[in-house]
């Protein structure tokens, strides 16, 4: 989707319609996009398999298998049995997955022992506004036998979810916006519940090991994941998202399209905060309207801080994009420190040497 100046009489009015249209992944300025962003960080991924060129999947040496059937993740029992949508789960992409009558795509990595391994940790990797499950694969798919955490990869395609606003509707990737309370009805935590649920049923699920990630809007996606089922995240991890259960980051204009529950998560899972600094930002309306994703870390450093939640907060200084200097290697190995109910982070006595530019709230 191409980044447009809009211009109208009715501020508020024009305000909403671009954040409604506008990717939260260019600018007017020629600023890093979201798919650009995959490329970055893939490029400290020894297997990385994102070009964030044209969307197009790379080669992976894995068969992509996409799955037909059409029954709902709704119709699991209690028999012990495997659900046969979770059977029919494959490395690759798996299409067709049926949550709340609505069909889901998503990539699935697989450790090499799979089969004979587990439980297995799930990392979940929502892609940035404008990028492809396809591109944003690659920043952790080469990483899914790291030695540390050896884990199971969960990259989910965004539906074009339409978001309204003045009477117009507008497709925005990620059903993050207006959120109930528990997530009800929300397509992307339903997909996050029917997921897990299958890779308890196929192959063991590691319930200390549960985690998120993203970049951009599919950060804040994560960090609206981590606000309704916080209580089954062991760590997170974002490169320039924002918490909009945060009031500090929700002026009167963003409250227009964006409405999240309180943050109420008893677990205080640790979170991995990166943004790129003072030119970190989209210009949605020039002159009007700005989105500092920097300023949304330093806010919300202080908003789970204040909730108990320990934090890692790094400024890249590169703007808005996921830099080598805060890896998927550095954001894997985050993880498979802190499991669930950590409580003393192993980083807080030996941070990671290249991570000196972090702030370590520990």
């Amino acid at each position: 989707m191409a980044c447009s100046s809009l211009r109208s009489s009715r501020s508020a009015a024009l305000v909403a319609l671009a954040l409604a249209a506008a990717p939260l992944g260019c600018s007017d300025d020629g600023s890093v996009t979201d798919d650009e962003a995959s490329d970055t960080a893939a490029e400290d991924t020894e297997e990385s398999t994102g070009d964030g060129e044209d969307g197009e999947s790379s080669d992976t040496g894995e068969a992509t298998t996409e799955s037909t059937d059409t029954t709902d993740s709704s119709d699991t029992t209690d028999t012990g049995e495997t659900d046969p949508q979770c059977a029919a789960l494959a490395p690759g992409l798996n299409s067709g997955f049926m949550v709340d009558g609505l069909a889901r795509e998503f990539y699935l990595d697989l450790p090499a022992d799979v089969e004979a391994g587990g439980p297995w940790p799930v990392v979940f990797s929502w892609h940035g506004l404008g990028d492809t499950a396809a591109n944003f694969r690659g920043l952790f798919s080469g990483l899914v036998d790291n030695p540390a955490m050896p884990f199971i990869l969960v990259t989910p395609e965004d539906t074009d979810f339409p978001i309204s606003a003045f009477g117009a509707s507008f497709p925005m990737d990620w059903d993050t916006f207006m959120i109930e309370p528990n997530g009800a009805g929300n397509r992307e935590v339903a997909l996050f519940d029917a997921v897990l649920e299958c890779v308890d049923q196929r192959w063991g699920l590691d319930a200390s090991h549960v985690h998120s990630t993203g970049f951009s809007l599919g950060s804040i996606t994560t960090d609206m994941i981590s606000t309704v089922r916080g209580e089954q995240l062991a760590s997170v991890a974002t490169y320039s998202g924002g918490y909009w259960s945060n009031p500090s980051n929700v002026d009167a204009l963003l409250g227009i399209v964006a409405n999240w529950p309180p943050h109420a998560v008893q677990n205080k899972y640790p979170q991995l905060l990166v943004h790129g600094g003072a030119t970190d930002t989209i210009e949605l309306v020039p002159g009007v309207y700005t989105m500092d994703f920097s300023a949304f870390a330093v806010n919300d450093q202080s908003f789970l801080i204040d909730k108990g939640h320990p934090v890692v907060t790094c400024d890249h200084g590169a703007g808005h994009t996921a830099p080598v200097s805060v890896s998927p290697t550095t954001v894997i190995e985050f993880f498979a420190l802190h499991p669930l109910g950590t409580t003393d982070s192993p980083w807080a006595a030996s941070p990671p040497a290249e991570l000196d530019f972090c702030a370590f709230d520990l």
